[in-house]
């Protein structure tokens, strides 16, 4: 319990430590936690906007292979039953 109390203040000081290097201040994060809470959500969603055409014209190939190799696990499972 200790030791994990210990390695998780040494984490922290390291982290800060890091954080301090690029610039980054306690302040900063506190009064722009909104900010880049916003930030984080729209990269996510630029994200989702350039990853599903590309899901979608893969799964025209994907998901019939995946459904013949379902169809063919079932059909060799039972066949092996007398």
């Amino acid at each position: 319990m200790i030791g994990r109390l210990i390695g998780i203040i040494v984490l922290c000081f390291l982290v800060g430590l890091l954080l301090a290097t690029l610039g980054i201040t306690a302040e900063g994060i506190l009064y722009d936690t909104w900010h880049t809470v916003r930030e984080i959500i729209v990269l996510i969603e630029d994200f989702v906007r350039w990853a599903v055409p590309y899901t979608l014209l893969g799964a025209v190939i994907v998901i019939p292979l995946a459904l013949l190799g379902l169809v063919q696990r079932l059909g060799r499972g039972r066949s092996r039953r007398p």
